[in-house]
Protein backbone atom coordinates (compact mmCIF):
# COMPACT_ATOMS: atom_id res chain seq x y z
CA UNK A 1 0.00 0.00 0.00
CA UNK A 2 3.43 2.43 0.84
CA UNK A 3 4.95 1.85 -2.52
CA UNK A 4 1.23 2.29 -4.57
CA UNK A 5 0.83 5.32 -2.61
CA UNK A 6 4.80 6.58 -3.55
CA UNK A 7 4.07 5.97 -7.09
CA UNK A 8 0.78 7.44 -7.19
CA UNK A 9 2.69 10.82 -5.36
CA UNK A 10 5.29 10.46 -8.24
CA UNK A 11 2.88 10.04 -10.90
CA UNK A 12 0.83 13.04 -10.05
CA UNK A 13 3.56 15.43 -9.48
CA UNK A 14 4.51 15.32 -13.12
CA UNK A 15 3.02 18.49 -14.37
CA UNK A 16 0.06 17.79 -16.89
CA UNK A 17 0.65 18.61 -20.05
CA UNK A 18 -1.96 20.00 -22.51
CA UNK A 19 -2.00 20.00 -26.14
CA UNK A 20 -0.33 23.29 -26.49
CA UNK A 21 2.61 21.44 -24.25
CA UNK A 22 1.49 24.14 -21.57
CA UNK A 23 2.60 23.30 -18.50
CA UNK A 24 -0.22 23.39 -15.96
CA UNK A 25 -0.05 23.89 -11.85
CA UNK A 26 -2.91 22.39 -9.82
CA UNK A 27 -4.71 23.69 -6.94
CA UNK A 28 -7.26 21.60 -5.43
CA UNK A 29 -10.03 23.09 -3.09
CA UNK A 30 -12.07 21.04 -0.40
CA UNK A 31 -14.63 23.45 1.05
CA UNK A 32 -17.20 23.23 3.97
CA UNK A 33 -19.73 25.59 4.47
CA UNK A 34 -23.18 26.13 6.86
CA UNK A 35 -22.29 23.34 9.35
CA UNK A 36 -24.77 25.21 11.64
CA UNK A 37 -23.54 23.57 14.35
CA UNK A 38 -24.45 19.53 12.95
CA UNK A 39 -21.35 18.20 15.12
CA UNK A 40 -22.96 15.03 15.37
CA UNK A 41 -24.50 13.08 12.73
CA UNK A 42 -28.18 13.78 11.44
CA UNK A 43 -30.89 11.94 9.67
CA UNK A 44 -31.13 12.91 5.76
CA UNK A 45 -33.26 16.00 6.45
CA UNK A 46 -30.71 17.46 8.93
CA UNK A 47 -32.50 16.71 11.93
CA UNK A 48 -32.08 14.56 14.64
CA UNK A 49 -30.56 10.94 13.90
CA UNK A 50 -33.16 9.09 16.54
CA UNK A 51 -31.51 5.70 18.51
CA UNK A 52 -32.77 2.65 15.75
CA UNK A 53 -31.82 4.90 12.34
CA UNK A 54 -29.11 2.67 10.53
CA UNK A 55 -29.50 5.35 7.83
CA UNK A 56 -27.81 8.52 9.13
CA UNK A 57 -25.53 10.49 7.70
CA UNK A 58 -23.49 13.56 7.42
CA UNK A 59 -21.77 14.83 10.66
CA UNK A 60 -18.09 16.69 11.63
CA UNK A 61 -16.45 12.94 11.80
CA UNK A 62 -17.33 11.77 8.71
CA UNK A 63 -16.01 15.19 7.29
CA UNK A 64 -13.28 15.25 9.07
CA UNK A 65 -12.59 11.30 7.39
CA UNK A 66 -13.10 12.36 4.04
CA UNK A 67 -10.89 16.22 4.89
CA UNK A 68 -7.97 13.65 5.71
CA UNK A 69 -8.25 11.26 2.98
CA UNK A 70 -8.51 14.15 0.63
CA UNK A 71 -5.54 16.07 1.57
CA UNK A 72 -3.29 13.04 1.50
CA UNK A 73 -4.62 11.52 -1.71
CA UNK A 74 -4.34 14.90 -3.36
CA UNK A 75 -1.09 16.28 -1.49
CA UNK A 76 0.35 16.42 -4.99
CA UNK A 77 -2.74 18.65 -6.46
CA UNK A 78 -1.61 21.26 -3.51
CA UNK A 79 -4.66 21.07 -1.91
CA UNK A 80 -6.55 23.70 -0.11
CA UNK A 81 -9.09 23.09 2.88
CA UNK A 82 -11.22 26.10 3.18
CA UNK A 83 -14.48 26.70 5.47
CA UNK A 84 -16.95 29.08 4.39
CA UNK A 85 -18.85 29.73 7.57
CA UNK A 86 -21.73 29.73 9.25
CA UNK A 87 -20.38 26.94 11.91
CA UNK A 88 -23.04 28.09 14.32
CA UNK A 89 -25.91 28.01 15.20
CA UNK A 90 -28.78 25.17 13.98
CA UNK A 91 -29.13 22.40 16.69
CA UNK A 92 -28.97 21.87 20.47
CA UNK A 93 -25.82 21.79 20.46
CA UNK A 94 -24.78 25.54 19.68
CA UNK A 95 -27.50 26.53 22.29
CA UNK A 96 -26.10 24.74 24.91
CA UNK A 97 -22.06 24.99 24.62
CA UNK A 98 -22.08 28.20 22.02
CA UNK A 99 -18.80 29.04 20.73
CA UNK A 100 -17.23 26.72 23.02
CA UNK A 101 -18.18 23.48 21.23
CA UNK A 102 -17.82 24.98 17.86
CA UNK A 103 -14.02 26.41 18.52
CA UNK A 104 -13.09 23.15 20.54
CA UNK A 105 -14.07 21.18 16.93
CA UNK A 106 -13.21 22.74 14.21
CA UNK A 107 -9.63 23.45 16.25
CA UNK A 108 -9.13 19.56 15.85
CA UNK A 109 -8.86 19.96 12.14
CA UNK A 110 -7.74 23.77 11.54
CA UNK A 111 -8.78 25.16 7.83
CA UNK A 112 -6.37 27.06 5.39
CA UNK A 113 -8.58 29.74 5.56
CA UNK A 114 -12.35 30.56 7.18
CA UNK A 115 -14.40 33.65 7.10
CA UNK A 116 -17.43 34.30 8.88
CA UNK A 117 -21.18 34.63 8.53
CA UNK A 118 -24.63 36.59 9.58
CA UNK A 119 -24.66 33.47 12.32
CA UNK A 120 -21.63 33.78 13.94
CA UNK A 121 -22.94 37.07 14.81
CA UNK A 122 -26.14 35.43 16.64
CA UNK A 123 -24.74 36.41 19.87
CA UNK A 124 -23.30 39.58 19.18
CA UNK A 125 -19.86 40.69 19.28
CA UNK A 126 -19.29 39.13 22.81
CA UNK A 127 -20.65 36.03 21.13
CA UNK A 128 -17.50 36.09 18.47
CA UNK A 129 -14.70 37.21 19.88
CA UNK A 130 -13.97 34.93 22.14
CA UNK A 131 -14.12 32.09 19.04
CA UNK A 132 -11.92 34.51 16.52
CA UNK A 133 -9.52 34.41 19.69
CA UNK A 134 -9.33 30.47 20.18
CA UNK A 135 -9.37 29.93 16.45
CA UNK A 136 -6.65 28.09 14.78
CA UNK A 137 -7.92 28.95 11.44
CA UNK A 138 -6.88 32.32 9.76
CA UNK A 139 -9.84 34.58 9.73
CA UNK A 140 -10.59 36.43 6.48
CA UNK A 141 -12.86 39.05 5.86
CA UNK A 142 -12.35 42.17 3.28
CA UNK A 143 -15.70 44.25 3.36
CA UNK A 144 -15.49 44.99 7.50
CA UNK A 145 -15.13 48.41 8.65
CA UNK A 146 -14.26 47.57 12.22
CA UNK A 147 -13.23 51.94 13.17
CA UNK A 148 -15.99 51.52 15.75
CA UNK A 149 -15.78 48.39 17.42
CA UNK A 150 -12.34 48.27 18.48
CA UNK A 151 -13.10 45.13 20.05
CA UNK A 152 -13.32 43.52 16.46
CA UNK A 153 -10.07 44.64 15.91
CA UNK A 154 -6.98 42.51 14.85
CA UNK A 155 -8.79 39.67 14.78
CA UNK A 156 -9.02 38.87 11.14
CA UNK A 157 -7.49 39.74 7.69
CA UNK A 158 -8.85 40.69 4.69
CA UNK A 159 -6.57 38.00 3.00
CA UNK A 160 -4.13 35.58 2.80
CA UNK A 161 -1.39 34.14 1.05
CA UNK A 162 -0.10 30.78 0.59
CA UNK A 163 3.04 29.64 -1.33
CA UNK A 164 2.90 26.11 -2.73
CA UNK A 165 6.21 25.05 -4.55
CA UNK A 166 6.86 29.17 -5.13
CA UNK A 167 3.59 29.73 -6.74
CA UNK A 168 1.68 32.50 -4.83
CA UNK A 169 -1.90 31.65 -4.11
CA UNK A 170 -3.83 34.59 -2.85
CA UNK A 171 -7.52 33.75 -0.64
CA UNK A 172 -10.02 36.65 -0.07
CA UNK A 173 -12.49 36.85 2.59
CA UNK A 174 -16.48 38.01 2.40
CA UNK A 175 -19.24 37.77 4.38
CA UNK A 176 -22.65 38.88 3.38
CA UNK A 177 -24.30 42.03 4.28
CA UNK A 178 -27.65 40.14 5.75
CA UNK A 179 -28.48 42.30 8.36
CA UNK A 180 -27.57 40.46 11.57
CA UNK A 181 -25.98 41.44 15.23
CA UNK A 182 -23.44 43.52 14.10
CA UNK A 183 -23.05 46.03 16.83
CA UNK A 184 -20.64 49.02 15.31
CA UNK A 185 -19.12 47.86 12.86
CA UNK A 186 -19.79 48.78 9.02
CA UNK A 187 -20.09 45.77 6.33
CA UNK A 188 -19.26 46.96 3.01
CA UNK A 189 -20.60 46.43 -0.36
CA UNK A 190 -19.39 42.61 -1.52
CA UNK A 191 -18.04 43.02 -4.60
CA UNK A 192 -16.46 46.89 -4.53
CA UNK A 193 -14.24 45.00 -1.45
CA UNK A 194 -12.66 41.97 -3.07
CA UNK A 195 -12.20 44.18 -6.07
CA UNK A 196 -9.84 46.14 -3.93
CA UNK A 197 -7.89 43.48 -2.52
CA UNK A 198 -8.10 41.26 -5.78
CA UNK A 199 -5.86 44.02 -7.29
CA UNK A 200 -3.54 44.92 -4.58
CA UNK A 201 -3.03 41.40 -4.48
CA UNK A 202 -2.87 40.89 -8.39
CA UNK A 203 -0.23 44.40 -8.27
CA UNK A 204 1.66 41.91 -6.09
CA UNK A 205 2.32 39.69 -8.81
CA UNK A 206 -0.22 37.15 -7.27
CA UNK A 207 -2.23 35.49 -10.28
CA UNK A 208 -4.54 32.88 -8.62
CA UNK A 209 -7.19 34.49 -6.53
CA UNK A 210 -9.61 32.74 -4.49
CA UNK A 211 -12.46 34.66 -2.96
CA UNK A 212 -13.90 32.75 0.18
CA UNK A 213 -17.33 34.10 0.56
CA UNK A 214 -20.31 33.93 2.89
CA UNK A 215 -22.75 36.17 0.62
CA UNK A 216 -25.17 33.55 -1.26
CA UNK A 217 -25.13 32.41 -4.98
CA UNK A 218 -26.56 35.58 -6.26
CA UNK A 219 -24.69 37.60 -4.81
CA UNK A 220 -21.55 35.41 -5.69
CA UNK A 221 -22.42 35.88 -9.24
CA UNK A 222 -22.23 39.40 -9.04
CA UNK A 223 -18.78 39.56 -6.79
CA UNK A 224 -17.91 37.39 -10.26
CA UNK A 225 -18.73 39.99 -12.91
CA UNK A 226 -17.48 43.07 -10.39
CA UNK A 227 -14.89 41.71 -8.35
CA UNK A 228 -11.98 42.50 -10.25
CA UNK A 229 -9.59 39.64 -11.42
CA UNK A 230 -10.63 36.87 -9.38
CA UNK A 231 -10.83 33.28 -10.44
CA UNK A 232 -12.68 31.14 -8.37
CA UNK A 233 -15.33 32.08 -5.28
CA UNK A 234 -15.76 29.56 -2.64
CA UNK A 235 -19.12 30.07 -1.69
CA UNK A 236 -21.61 29.83 1.42
CA UNK A 237 -24.89 31.64 3.06
CA UNK A 238 -27.79 30.40 0.51
CA UNK A 239 -27.09 26.45 0.98
CA UNK A 240 -26.69 25.96 -2.64
CA UNK A 241 -26.65 22.59 -3.91
CA UNK A 242 -24.85 22.85 -7.12
CA UNK A 243 -24.09 19.46 -9.22
CA UNK A 244 -23.50 18.84 -12.75
CA UNK A 245 -24.16 15.60 -14.66
CA UNK A 246 -26.85 12.90 -13.97
CA UNK A 247 -28.10 11.37 -10.88
CA UNK A 248 -27.30 13.66 -8.04
CA UNK A 249 -26.50 12.04 -4.64
CA UNK A 250 -28.21 12.87 -1.29
CA UNK A 251 -31.51 14.49 -0.94
CA UNK A 252 -30.79 18.09 -2.07
CA UNK A 253 -32.52 19.20 -4.91
CA UNK A 254 -29.64 20.68 -8.06
CA UNK A 255 -29.88 24.74 -7.75
CA UNK A 256 -26.95 25.31 -10.55
CA UNK A 257 -23.97 23.58 -12.22
CA UNK A 258 -20.80 22.57 -9.98
CA UNK A 259 -19.11 24.91 -10.84
CA UNK A 260 -21.16 27.58 -11.82
CA UNK A 261 -19.67 29.63 -14.69
CA UNK A 262 -20.25 33.46 -14.64
CA UNK A 263 -18.93 35.15 -17.37
CA UNK A 264 -17.26 38.57 -16.56
CA UNK A 265 -17.42 41.74 -18.82
CA UNK A 266 -13.33 41.12 -20.20
CA UNK A 267 -14.78 37.73 -21.82
CA UNK A 268 -12.87 35.71 -18.38
CA UNK A 269 -14.56 32.57 -16.39
CA UNK A 270 -15.48 32.94 -13.09
CA UNK A 271 -16.11 29.75 -11.22
CA UNK A 272 -18.53 29.36 -8.16
CA UNK A 273 -18.49 26.29 -6.13
CA UNK A 274 -21.17 25.69 -3.18
CA UNK A 275 -21.25 22.53 -1.20
CA UNK A 276 -25.46 22.60 0.28
CA UNK A 277 -25.20 22.72 3.97
CA UNK A 278 -25.69 20.91 7.61
CA UNK A 279 -22.37 19.03 6.80
CA UNK A 280 -24.37 16.71 4.20
CA UNK A 281 -21.71 17.20 1.54
CA UNK A 282 -18.34 18.48 0.99
CA UNK A 283 -17.18 20.03 -2.18
CA UNK A 284 -13.99 18.86 -4.16
CA UNK A 285 -12.90 20.58 -6.98
CA UNK A 286 -9.42 20.66 -8.87
CA UNK A 287 -7.90 23.55 -10.98
CA UNK A 288 -5.46 23.65 -13.39
CA UNK A 289 -3.39 27.14 -13.63
CA UNK A 290 -1.61 28.15 -16.81
CA UNK A 291 1.44 30.40 -16.16
CA UNK A 292 -0.33 33.41 -16.21
CA UNK A 293 -2.70 32.31 -13.58
CA UNK A 294 -5.86 31.45 -15.99
CA UNK A 295 -7.96 27.90 -15.31
CA UNK A 296 -7.07 26.34 -18.51
CA UNK A 297 -9.30 23.27 -16.74
CA UNK A 298 -10.96 21.80 -13.82
CA UNK A 299 -12.57 18.65 -12.50
CA UNK A 300 -14.45 17.10 -9.09
CA UNK A 301 -17.95 17.64 -7.45
CA UNK A 302 -19.26 17.74 -4.34
CA UNK A 303 -19.06 14.28 -2.08
CA UNK A 304 -22.13 12.66 -0.42
CA UNK A 305 -21.62 12.56 3.48
CA UNK A 306 -23.50 9.27 3.37
CA UNK A 307 -23.91 6.75 5.85
CA UNK A 308 -21.13 4.31 4.11
CA UNK A 309 -18.36 6.73 4.48
CA UNK A 310 -16.79 6.09 7.89
CA UNK A 311 -16.44 8.29 10.73
CA UNK A 312 -13.20 8.99 12.22
CA UNK A 313 -12.45 7.77 15.52
CA UNK A 314 -10.75 10.82 17.00
CA UNK A 315 -13.67 13.06 16.66
CA UNK A 316 -15.74 10.45 17.83
CA UNK A 317 -13.81 10.53 20.93
CA UNK A 318 -13.64 13.86 21.12
CA UNK A 319 -17.83 14.28 21.24
CA UNK A 320 -18.31 11.95 23.75
CA UNK A 321 -18.32 14.23 26.78
CA UNK A 322 -20.04 16.61 24.58
CA UNK A 323 -22.84 13.76 23.66
CA UNK A 324 -23.39 12.77 26.97
CA UNK A 325 -24.95 16.41 28.14
CA UNK A 326 -26.64 16.88 24.98
CA UNK A 327 -28.47 13.62 24.61
CA UNK A 328 -29.71 14.61 28.40
CA UNK A 329 -32.26 16.46 26.83
CA UNK A 330 -32.15 16.25 22.58
CA UNK A 331 -34.35 12.99 23.05
CA UNK A 332 -37.05 14.20 25.86
CA UNK A 333 -40.63 13.10 23.90
CA UNK A 334 -43.06 16.09 23.06
CA UNK A 335 -45.34 14.75 20.36
CA UNK A 336 -45.52 13.00 17.38
CA UNK A 337 -46.71 13.14 13.74
CA UNK A 338 -48.68 10.60 11.41
CA UNK A 339 -47.39 12.45 8.36
CA UNK A 340 -44.19 14.24 7.61
CA UNK A 341 -43.96 18.16 7.65
CA UNK A 342 -41.39 19.30 5.23
CA UNK A 343 -39.82 23.07 4.64
CA UNK A 344 -38.68 22.43 1.19
CA UNK A 345 -39.83 25.56 -1.24
CA UNK A 346 -40.81 27.81 2.08
CA UNK A 347 -38.64 31.05 0.22
CA UNK A 348 -40.69 30.51 -2.90
CA UNK A 349 -44.39 28.35 -2.05
CA UNK A 350 -46.51 27.63 0.74
CA UNK A 351 -45.33 24.99 2.95
CA UNK A 352 -46.26 22.67 5.53
CA UNK A 353 -43.52 23.74 8.16
CA UNK A 354 -44.21 26.93 7.46
CA UNK A 355 -48.47 26.99 8.02
CA UNK A 356 -47.24 24.45 10.99
CA UNK A 357 -45.09 27.58 12.40
CA UNK A 358 -47.27 30.36 11.80
CA UNK A 359 -50.42 28.31 13.27
CA UNK A 360 -47.94 28.18 16.33
CA UNK A 361 -47.24 32.00 16.64
CA UNK A 362 -51.06 32.48 16.32
CA UNK A 363 -51.69 30.14 18.90
CA UNK A 364 -49.43 30.92 21.46
CA UNK A 365 -51.64 34.28 22.11
CA UNK A 366 -55.35 32.25 21.86
CA UNK A 367 -55.27 32.81 25.45
CA UNK A 368 -53.33 35.55 25.93
CA UNK A 369 -55.51 38.36 24.51
CA UNK A 370 -53.89 42.05 25.36
CA UNK A 371 -56.87 44.01 24.89
CA UNK A 372 -59.86 41.46 26.02
CA UNK A 373 -61.48 41.68 22.51
CA UNK A 374 -62.38 39.34 20.03
CA UNK A 375 -62.02 35.86 20.16
CA UNK A 376 -57.90 35.51 20.25
CA UNK A 377 -55.18 37.44 21.00
CA UNK A 378 -53.70 37.43 17.33
CA UNK A 379 -55.76 36.23 14.37
CA UNK A 380 -52.85 36.61 12.08
CA UNK A 381 -49.00 35.05 12.28
CA UNK A 382 -46.37 35.89 9.69
CA UNK A 383 -43.23 33.53 9.39
CA UNK A 384 -40.07 35.03 7.69
CA UNK A 385 -38.58 31.28 6.00
CA UNK A 386 -35.15 31.96 6.89
CA UNK A 387 -37.23 30.95 10.64
CA UNK A 388 -37.82 27.86 9.67
CA UNK A 389 -34.63 25.79 9.82
CA UNK A 390 -35.85 22.37 9.54
CA UNK A 391 -39.07 19.86 8.97
CA UNK A 392 -40.61 17.21 10.98
CA UNK A 393 -40.27 13.45 9.88
CA UNK A 394 -43.05 11.03 10.18
CA UNK A 395 -43.27 9.12 13.96
CA UNK A 396 -41.84 10.45 17.01
CA UNK A 397 -41.17 14.06 17.98
CA UNK A 398 -38.45 15.06 20.66
CA UNK A 399 -36.94 18.24 21.69
CA UNK A 400 -34.34 18.29 19.49
CA UNK A 401 -36.05 18.19 16.47
CA UNK A 402 -38.30 21.24 17.39
CA UNK A 403 -35.05 23.19 18.62
CA UNK A 404 -33.41 22.24 15.13
CA UNK A 405 -36.49 23.09 13.22
CA UNK A 406 -36.58 27.07 15.16
CA UNK A 407 -33.01 27.14 17.18
CA UNK A 408 -32.48 31.16 17.61
CA UNK A 409 -34.54 31.61 20.42
CA UNK A 410 -36.45 34.83 19.40
CA UNK A 411 -39.25 35.38 21.05
CA UNK A 412 -42.67 35.38 19.60
CA UNK A 413 -44.36 39.38 19.70
CA UNK A 414 -47.96 40.44 18.95
CA UNK A 415 -47.71 43.73 17.56
CA UNK A 416 -50.24 45.97 15.78
CA UNK A 417 -50.23 46.99 12.04
CA UNK A 418 -52.04 48.82 9.85
CA UNK A 419 -53.15 46.59 6.80
CA UNK A 420 -51.43 48.77 4.70
CA UNK A 421 -48.14 47.40 5.93
CA UNK A 422 -49.13 44.38 6.05
CA UNK A 423 -49.67 44.73 2.43
CA UNK A 424 -46.43 46.18 2.27
CA UNK A 425 -44.58 43.29 3.86
CA UNK A 426 -46.20 40.86 1.75
CA UNK A 427 -45.38 42.72 -1.85
CA UNK A 428 -41.75 43.27 -0.57
CA UNK A 429 -41.54 38.96 0.27
CA UNK A 430 -42.14 38.77 -3.44
CA UNK A 431 -40.47 41.63 -5.12
CA UNK A 432 -37.37 40.34 -5.54
CA UNK A 433 -38.26 37.67 -8.77
CA UNK A 434 -34.42 35.52 -8.83
CA UNK A 435 -34.51 35.48 -4.60
CA UNK A 436 -38.17 35.12 -2.87
CA UNK A 437 -38.13 35.76 0.56
CA UNK A 438 -41.35 34.54 1.11
CA UNK A 439 -43.72 34.84 4.48
CA UNK A 440 -45.28 31.79 5.09
CA UNK A 441 -48.95 33.14 7.27
CA UNK A 442 -51.47 32.47 9.22
CA UNK A 443 -55.34 33.96 9.13
CA UNK A 444 -54.69 35.38 6.03
CA UNK A 445 -55.12 34.25 2.40
CA UNK A 446 -52.95 36.02 -0.61
CA UNK A 447 -53.06 35.45 -4.16
CA UNK A 448 -50.09 36.89 -6.39
CA UNK A 449 -49.20 37.14 -9.93
CA UNK A 450 -46.22 37.13 -10.70
CA UNK A 451 -46.59 38.72 -14.13
CA UNK A 452 -47.84 42.25 -12.49
CA UNK A 453 -44.71 45.09 -11.67
CA UNK A 454 -42.65 44.62 -8.09
CA UNK A 455 -44.87 45.94 -5.67
CA UNK A 456 -48.17 45.48 -7.31
CA UNK A 457 -48.30 41.24 -7.30
CA UNK A 458 -51.40 40.90 -4.77
CA UNK A 459 -54.11 40.51 -6.65
CA UNK A 460 -56.41 39.84 -3.38
CA UNK A 461 -55.79 39.52 0.20
CA UNK A 462 -58.44 38.38 2.93
CA UNK A 463 -57.82 38.63 6.71
CA UNK A 464 -59.23 36.54 9.55
CA UNK A 465 -61.73 38.63 11.65
CA UNK A 466 -60.22 38.67 15.65
CA UNK A 467 -63.34 41.16 16.55
CA UNK A 468 -66.27 38.99 15.79
CA UNK A 469 -68.57 36.85 16.64
CA UNK A 470 -68.20 34.24 13.70
CA UNK A 471 -64.11 33.90 13.00
CA UNK A 472 -64.57 34.43 9.09
CA UNK A 473 -62.51 35.73 6.05
CA UNK A 474 -62.77 39.48 5.24
CA UNK A 475 -60.89 41.80 2.78
CA UNK A 476 -58.27 43.43 4.09
CA UNK A 477 -59.11 47.10 5.58
CA UNK A 478 -56.00 48.99 4.34
CA UNK A 479 -55.74 52.04 7.37
CA UNK A 480 -57.31 48.81 10.32
CA UNK A 481 -54.86 48.02 12.94
CA UNK A 482 -54.64 44.69 13.27
CA UNK A 483 -53.10 42.28 15.64
CA UNK A 484 -50.11 39.72 13.87
CA UNK A 485 -48.16 37.31 15.92
CA UNK A 486 -44.25 36.74 14.63
CA UNK A 487 -40.87 36.84 16.13
CA UNK A 488 -39.17 39.32 17.31
CA UNK A 489 -36.50 39.02 14.50
CA UNK A 490 -39.46 39.82 11.61
CA UNK A 491 -40.93 42.37 14.13
CA UNK A 492 -37.99 44.53 14.70
CA UNK A 493 -37.69 44.59 10.77
CA UNK A 494 -35.12 41.55 10.09
CA UNK A 495 -34.71 40.70 6.41
CA UNK A 496 -35.58 43.66 4.91
CA UNK A 497 -38.94 44.41 6.73
CA UNK A 498 -38.33 47.66 7.65
CA UNK A 499 -42.31 48.60 7.02
CA UNK A 500 -43.18 46.05 10.15
CA UNK A 501 -40.40 47.80 12.35
CA UNK A 502 -41.10 51.20 11.98
CA UNK A 503 -44.44 50.60 11.74
CA UNK A 504 -45.63 48.49 15.05
CA UNK A 505 -47.27 49.40 17.44
CA UNK A 506 -48.07 48.36 21.18
CA UNK A 507 -46.04 45.51 21.33
CA UNK A 508 -46.48 42.38 23.71
CA UNK A 509 -43.93 39.88 24.43
CA UNK A 510 -44.99 36.31 24.21
CA UNK A 511 -42.80 33.03 24.63
CA UNK A 512 -40.12 32.10 23.03
CA UNK A 513 -40.49 30.52 19.77
CA UNK A 514 -39.21 27.09 21.03
CA UNK A 515 -41.58 27.15 23.90
CA UNK A 516 -44.21 27.84 21.60
CA UNK A 517 -43.94 25.19 19.58
CA UNK A 518 -43.41 22.55 21.89
CA UNK A 519 -46.38 23.73 23.77
CA UNK A 520 -48.72 23.82 20.00
CA UNK A 521 -46.96 19.67 19.44
CA UNK A 522 -47.88 18.95 22.70
CA UNK A 523 -51.22 20.08 22.80
CA UNK A 524 -52.30 19.14 19.23
CA UNK A 525 -50.67 15.14 19.31
CA UNK A 526 -51.12 13.23 17.26
CA UNK A 527 -51.34 15.12 14.08
CA UNK A 528 -53.46 13.66 11.85
CA UNK A 529 -54.84 16.23 9.51
CA UNK A 530 -52.23 17.88 7.19
CA UNK A 531 -52.14 21.56 7.83
CA UNK A 532 -54.29 23.57 6.01
CA UNK A 533 -52.88 24.81 2.59
CA UNK A 534 -54.31 27.08 -0.08
CA UNK A 535 -53.34 30.04 1.74
CA UNK A 536 -51.16 31.39 -0.80
CA UNK A 537 -51.93 31.00 -4.03
CA UNK A 538 -49.87 32.24 -7.52
CA UNK A 539 -51.75 32.70 -11.00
Amino acid sequence: MLVELKVFIVLTSILIINANSQELFPVTIIHLNDMHARFDESNVEANVCKPGNNDCIGGYARIVTKVKELLQTKAALNPLYLNAADNFQGTLWYNMFRWNVTSYMLNLLPADAMTIGNHEFDDGIEGLVPFLEASRSPILISNIDDTLEPTFQNMYTKSMVITKYGRPIGIIGVTTTFRSNWGQLNILPEAEAVKVEAERLKSEGVDIIIVLSHCGLDPDREIAVHGGPIDIIVGGHSHSFLWSGENPPGPDGVVSSYPTIQKQDNGRDVLIVQASAYNKYLGDITLYFDEAGEIQDYEGSPIYMSHDIPQDPEILAELIPWKVVVDQVIFRHIGDTKYEIPRNRCYSKECPMGNLMADTYAYAFLHNNPDNEGWTGASIALVNPGGIRAGLSRGDIVYGDIITTTPFENSVHNIELQGKFIRQSLEFSVANNESLILLQVSGLKVVYNMANEANNRIVSLDVLCRVCDVPRYEPIDDEKFYRLAMPDFLAGGGDGFTMIGENKRNTIVGPLDIDALENFIYKNSPMTLPFVMGRIMFL
